[in-house]
């Protein structure tokens, strides 16, 4: 098993309340003027750059340029409060895995979490750039391996995602709308390590990746002169209650998994009722991730940190077994097996402790 030790998240300083984001995308949707703000479905937002910036025509350079400066500011901020939260210093961190998937730069941004914080010259430093909203998930599953091989180390699991900047006020499209009404600003950062006597922590058991096969082009971004549009299905919820199941009845059972709490991606309204739908959830499952999606809405990689976060945070969880589920691209499923420290698991839990499958 594997611990996380801490974490800690981050949110730029504008905010933008359903209210104000449907006012603005009025002015591109006018079919939504029959929408109601409350039947909208949004909370709250929040936006690396004030909504008049994000609006203005700017050039591929410009978002660029802006995407560094505040990447690197959001990923720094949630990474230094989980350092300290967890009582490790940066010079103790063995690996570095940072995630994004919706800017991009190279040198990578561990390179330049490393100048901010002072990691070490020979910390192992890992990018992942491609694995849209399940990454953060991946990247708690990726770090998770590296403990059970290396149990002595110390992780940093990092994700950053600023979706604003890729709004295309040209593209009319329903996902172009969608995204703009789910997607919200922000950064999360884990600190992993062995688990430790006597310290109140969850840890991870186990943890499964799944593909399911036909579904490439169900969700991503294309890449265009412009810069990145996104790609929303709109057969993504429907795929999803008529596979899930199978998938998650299978970690289930490899795990002798029964859940008592559930840190699911806050993807938005139509994943959740999905979620709901495929797996009959009890009342209230997935309370977290919905308080989460109203609080700053899909944050893509990052939204699992967050959910994470308020698991952590909340009392009415502090016992038992919990699932994490994030979903991305491909469509990609990212299963994880939570338990709080002292939590009695299986002892082949840690044969299994980690599998990949595809679902044709």
């Amino acid at each position: 098993m594997s611990a996380i030790l801490s974490v800690a998240t981050a949110v730029p300083e504008h905010r933008l309340d359903a209210r104000q984001a449907l006012s603005r995308l009025r002015q591109f949707w006018p079919q939504l003027d029959k929408l109601e703000d409350a039947d909208a479905g949004l909370g709250t937002r929040f936006l690396c750059e004030p909504v008049e910036r994000l609006l203005e025509p700017r050039s591929l350079g410009d978002v660029q340029e802006a995407y560094l400066r505040h990447a690197r500011r959001l990923a720094t901020a949630s990474a230094r409060d989980a350092l300290a939260r967890a009582g490790v210093a940066a010079d103790e961190i063995d690996l570095v895995i940072s995630v994004s998937c919706t800017g991009y730069m190279v040198p990578s941004l561990d390179v330049y979490l490393a100048a901010e914080l002072g990691f070490r010259a020979d910390v192992l430093r890992v990018p992942i750039t491609e694995l849209g909203c399940s990454g953060g998930s991946a990247a708690i599953a990726l770090a998770h391996r590296h403990l059970i091989a290396f149990p002595h180390d110390r992780v940093l699991v990092v994700a950053v995602e600023l979706p604003s900047l890729n709004f295309q006020r040209g593209d009319s499209s329903p996902d172009n709308l969608t995204a703009s009404l789910v997607f919200g600003d922000g950064a999360g950062c884990a600190v992993m390590g062995a688990p430790e006597a006597g310290r109140r922590h969850l840890e991870v058991v186990g943890t499964s990746s799944y593909l399911i096969g036909g579904t490439e082009r169900f969700l991503g971004f294309d890449l265009r002169d412009g810069g990145f549009h996104v790609v929303l299905d709109r057969r993504l919820p429907r795929v999803l209650a008529r596979e899930l199941r199978p998938i998650v009845d299978g970690f289930l059972a490899d795990f002798e998994l029964r859940p008592s709490f559930y840190a699911v991606h806050a993807a938005g309204p139509r994943i959740f009722s999905a979620v709901d739908s495929a797996l009959s959830l009890p009342a209230n499952a997935l309370d977290v991730s919905r308080q989460v999606f109203a609080e700053v809405g899909n944050t893509s990689s990052a939204a699992i940190l967050f959910a994470l976060e308020k698991v952590i945070a909340s009392p009415e969880a502090a016992s038992g077994q919990g699932l994490g589920i994030g979903i991305g691209p491909g469509i990609s499923v990212e299963l994880m097996h939570l338990a709080w420290a002292g939590t009695v698991v299986p002892k082949e839990t840690s044969a299994s402790a980690s599998r990949s499958r595809s679902v044709p």
